[in-house]
């Protein structure tokens, strides 16, 4: 909900915002944008955002290649 706010007030009513998410596909700009006012303490921020996305994706990929290995034999090759 926060991001669909933030979207929709970047298009309408925060130049800054509109700048930051350019042609509508740039979310991580976005967020660095609306993180802008704050500073260096925004910068940190935007760095934990950044490194925690990846882990909290790990368990579901992991998940998906072990299927894969389960399908076939040539996956489990991998």
């Amino acid at each position: 909900m926060l991001g669909a706010a933030f979207a929709a007030a970047a298009m309408s009513s925060v130049p800054a915002w509109g700048a930051g998410l350019g042609d509508g596909n740039d979310v991580g700009g976005l967020v660095a944008a609306v993180l802008a006012p704050t500073g260096g303490f925004g910068k940190f921020l935007l760095v934990l955002l950044s490194l925690t996305a990846p882990s909290a994706c790990a368990p579901s990929m992991y998940t998906v290649c072990t299927s894969f290995m389960t399908v076939h034999r040539a996956f489990a090759r991998l």
